[in-house]
């Protein structure tokens, strides 16, 4: 098998050709081709579509990178975003797949890449590729007559299709602040919130007073009657009160719905805000993964403790050799000075699998380290201050 990225409209039809048949789809063949000169005419270069072939030019496997600028410890960084992986029936478990992977992270990483995400249909598989569970949110549903209480003292306007975005924009880069995995969403990467009202029950609501905007809601209507409920698919804003204001605002549609579904970012807990915690429903989605592309890349950039200190690290990574090192990392005052090979001892030994959620501050070294992949061989102290929990938000799908 070869891997490569591919190249022509004619092989970007062969790859939908691939995923139709792999998820049992349906496509218009006489269609995709205009559709497929429409979507490159268009494009902002943040998608690149990657397959593998027999040795007599037979492609039989097909995979997506979405390229995404995500905030990592304050700092934008470049992850790719595995999409569409798909295998012809007559043609899996010969290795197309796993050489698509190989090829597109050693591109990856040659690029500048940091981190690698996906949503998954299988935990478990993806594992072999060096990517760990990353995102767990919850879902939470609560009653829309329990809002009551809370304020909206701002003007509420439904925004319409080709209207500009550049106020969600606005609010949406001050709402991500702080929040790793979060997406630096690109003009293309904003019109997964696209909808109309009319056609497809998605409403947009922008909340502004005399200062400007300072948050919007959309959401998508689902269910029907006294089942009918406003499930949230995308929010932000910029303080405390904007967001009592979201809840007020979602009062006002009482007649409409009787429930709202929604995930928060993690510090978001209903049962902490409204009234009746009885009537807050909650379940942890198991989701997103991601993966370390670039692993001196991402402990230098990788936020440190106040002070000074040093640790070494082991890394183990079948997909990418060159990241199978024993790296001698000194910090100071919040930033990690060198980042170098040692041949020295290390104080801490993992898979690249566990890598991804310990920069990452999806949980601290002390959840970690009950993992079988990982030993914790001294300097835990250090150790401890440097891997800790951090904020984490990660919603685009």
């Amino acid at each position: 098998m070869q891997a490569r990225r591919l190249k022509s409209p004619q092989e970007y039809l062969d790859a939908i050709k691939i995923s139709t048949i792999a998820f049992v789809g349906r496509c218009d063949l006489e269609k995709a081709p205009a559709a497929i000169e429409e979507e490159l005419s268009k494009s902002d270069g943040s998608l690149e579509y990657w397959g593998s072939f027999t040795d007599d030019g037979v492609m039989t496997s097909h995979m997506l990178n979405n390229i995404y600028h995500i905030l990592f410890d304050g700092r934008i960084v470049l992850s790719g975003g595995v999409g569409n992986v798909s295998s012809l029936p007559e043609y899996r478990r010969q290795g197309g797949i796993r050489e698509i992977f190989r090829e597109k992270f050693a591109d990856m990483l040659g690029r500048g890449f940091v981190f690698s995400a996906l949503y998954p249909f299988s935990h478990e598989y993806y594992r072999k590729f060096g990517y760990e569970l990353c995102c767990a949110p919850m879902r939470q549903t609560f009653e829309v007559k329990d809002l009551k209480e809370f304020p909206c003292p701002y003007r509420v306007r439904m925004h319409n299709p080709g209207e500009c975005i550049q106020p969600f924009k606005d609010v949406y880069q001050k709402f991500i602040l702080g929040k790793n995995m979060a997406i630096v969403r690109s003009e293309r990467q904003w019109g997964w919130i696209d909808g109309s009202a009319f056609k497809d029950n998605i409403y947009r609501y922008l909340l502004s007073d005399d200062t400007g905007v300072h948050a919007y809601v959309v959401i998508r209507s689902e269910g029907r009657g006294e089942e009918r409920k406003a499930v949230l698919k995308d929010f932000a804003w910029d303080s405390k009160a904007a967001f009592y204001g979201i809840l007020g605002f979602l009062y006002r549609l009482s007649a409409q719905y009787s429930r709202v579904e929604a995930v928060f970012p993690d510090e978001i807990d209903m049962r902490q805000i409204l009234s009746e915690p009885y009537r807050v429903k909650q379940q942890v989605d198991t989701h997103g993964m991601f993966r370390v592309v670039d692993v001196p890349r991402a402990l230098t950039l990788m936020r440190h403790p106040k002070g000074a200190g040093s640790y070494r690290i082991a890394v183990r990574d079948a997909f990418l050799p060159q990241n199978t090192v024993t790296y001698a990392v000194s910090f100071d005052n919040g930033v990690a000075c060198s980042v170098e090979r040692t041949d020295d001892e290390s104080d801490l030994s993992l898979d690249v699998t566990t890598l991804a959620p310990l920069v990452m501050g999806y949980a601290p070294l002390s959840t970690l380290c009950m993992r079988p992949d990982v030993e914790v061989h001294g300097n835990r102290e250090v150790l401890s201050s440097v891997f800790v929990k951090k904020d984490c938000y990660f919603a685009d799908y």
